[in-house]
């Protein structure tokens, strides 16, 4: 979370958000040959984001292979060097956009994940950079040699202006950012990426533990492999690594919420109805977990500060405690949005970090609610909204399940009324359900890290076996560890495996200049935050249009 790219302003993140809502104007897009889609499903671009890519720059007949990129405002420029080799064998097919033809005599082993950039006009200087307005290009292409055919095509000849200004950064920026720290489940043939851990936690006063939902085990499997990956400009320090392996009922799933607690769930219900803040119908958004999300409004000029879900569920009789399990995630605008706002420390930025350190968690917990960053929950009591609690920061590159529990035995009515609320833009909420049932009983273990070997060679298990004073630490991108654990025999019918982790990151940035102290001043205000997003988000919209 909070991944830095440094920049001219609007060269990092433009939220995939954002671009979301014009994606149903994009057409042609494939995946594994079958699926028909209108934009890239978000573990494609996760996936993506994390295999080695080799980008190609076309105009005419011309042919370059293009690195260092950077998307600003209106153009892309990046380093170009003639291309020859493999990939000069490759041609669309009369018709068919979307797919490469490859040479008998070309083998997939030598070429590299391949993103295909197609521009109508670039211009070149005498130090091999080039450049290229945004609306000039007309096409985005991705190849993977693997599958032998592109994974994600884009075409946006059609688009008005505004629309693929927005959406040609978006796609080329998604395409070459990372994130922070990855976790992913090996086994013998492959490697999936499943989330991030400790979002948000960048100062050490800010640690805390964090429980990622992993994919059940097979029948019959004895141990797990789990990767950690630094990725980022970041120095990541691990405090804390263990599987919880719960057996519980079939018919029943497992959680463990932001405090340690195993909550079990039984019978989901969906809302009978579910609204965003202006009283739009949004029930068949969150009643799926199919990465269809409720994100944000249309990305206006003036948009409100604030958007989120009003839901209403069924009460049972004599229900005193409520479970409400949400399927989210934060959002790369937020991730650009604190971009921003560090920028305007410049060179005073790393002493403003260091200073951090001596402030109290609970002071910038209450900061950070104060902005409506996280995903706040309110349930509505005798007419009136009242706050419960909040979930913790997912980071954005892929969605989490959480959970939380709370009292409603004061609540007299036979219906329950939620609210999910969050600055706009910042949250993506793609599943929402309530369950009422008692936790049943389940048999809560800690498997065995069985070794924890780094790039480098080494056994680092003993720096994260517990949470104390070593740290298992990653300072460069590449850095990486595979743990490897050994599951205990199951007891029930089913078996669940939640990653318990703790730690926190530094992010390293390089800022220059004068430290804007007034305009830092005003994040003193409750809700400067969401406003300095829609105010970039304003100036965004405004130069697109010129």
């Amino acid at each position: 979370m909070f991944t830095i790219l440094r920049k001219r302003p609007l060269n990092q993140i433009i939220s995939w958000l954002v671009l979301a809502s014009f994606l149903n104007l994009i057409h042609g897009c494939y995946y594994l040959r079958i699926n028909k889609t209108t934009g890239p499903p978000a573990q494609e671009v996760s996936r993506l984001q994390n295999e080695n890519k080799s980008f190609i720059l076309h105009q005419n007949t011309n042919v370059w292979s293009f690195r260092n990129i950077t998307a600003g405002e209106d153009s892309v420029k990046g380093i170009v060097t003639e291309l020859s080799g493999p990939v000069k064998s490759y041609s669309l097919e009369n018709g068919k956009i979307h797919r490469y033809n490859i040479s008998d005599s070309l083998k997939k082993k030598d070429i590299l994940n391949e993103v295909h950039i197609y521009a109508d006009t670039v211009y070149l200087s005498s130090d091999s950079v080039a450049s290229f307005p945004v609306t000039d290009v007309k096409e985005i292409h991705v190849y993977d040699p693997a599958r032998g055919t592109t994974t994600a095509s884009w075409v946006l000849g059609t688009l008005g202006s505004v629309v693929a200004a927005i959406a040609i950064v978006g796609i080329i920026v998604a395409l070459t950012k990372e994130s922070c720290p990855f976790i992913y489940v090996n086994d013998d043939t492959s490697s999936v990426f499943v989330g991030e851990i400790y979002s948000g936690a960048i100062y050490p006063s800010l640690e805390r533990p964090d429980y990622l939902p992993l994919p059940p085990p097979k029948p019959g499997q004895k141990d797990y492999t789990i990767r950690m990956t630094n990725e980022v400009h970041e120095i990541q320090n691990t405090n804390l690594i263990e599987l919880n392996v719960i057996d519980h009922p079939k018919g029943t799933r497992a959680y463990i919420d932001k405090y340690g607690n195993c909550q079990t769930v039984s019978l989901m219900q969906s809302p009978i109805s579910a609204t965003d803040l202006s009283g739009k119908d949004i029930l068949e958004t969150i009643t799926k977990k199919d990465s269809l999300s409720l994100s944000t409004t249309q990305p206006v000029k003036d948009a409100p500060l604030a958007n989120g879900i009003i839901m209403t569920f069924k009460r049972p009789a004599n229900s005193n405690i409520a479970k409400l399990v949400v399927n989210a995630r934060t959002t790369y605008w937020l991730d650009y949005t604190f971009t921003r706002f560090h920028a305007l420390f410049g060179k005073e930025y790393d002493c403003w970090v260091d200073k951090q350190q001596n402030v109290s968690p609970d002071k910038m917990k209450k900061w950070m609610l104060d902005q409506n960053i996280p995903l706040s929950l309110f349930v509505e009591k005798n007419g009136k909204w009242k706050f419960i609690d909040y979930y913790n920061i997912v980071g954005p590159m892929a969605l989490k399940e959480d959970i939380l529990s709370f009292d409603i035995s004061d609540i007299k009515s036979d219906e329950l009324k939620i609210k999910l609320e969050y600055g706009n833009l910042f949250w993506e909420v793609d599943y929402a359900g309530v369950d009422y049932s008692l936790n049943v009983p389940v048999t809560m273990r800690i498997a065995r890290l069985n070794s924890a070997i780094d790039n480098k060679e080494k056994d680092v298990a003993n720096l994260i076996s517990s949470a104390d004073m070593l740290y298992y630490v990653q300072p460069e991108i590449g850095d990486a560890v595979n743990m490897n654990f050994i599951l205990p025999d199951p007891v029930d019918s089913e078996q669940t495996l939640i990653l318990h982790s703790q730690g926190h990151y530094r992010i390293l940035l390089n800022l220059t200049g004068e430290q804007k102290k007034k305009e830092l001043l005003t994040f003193m205000k409750k809700g400067r935050f969401p406003e300095f997003s829609g105010e970039i988000l304003s100036d965004h919209m405004a130069s697109a249009q010129r």
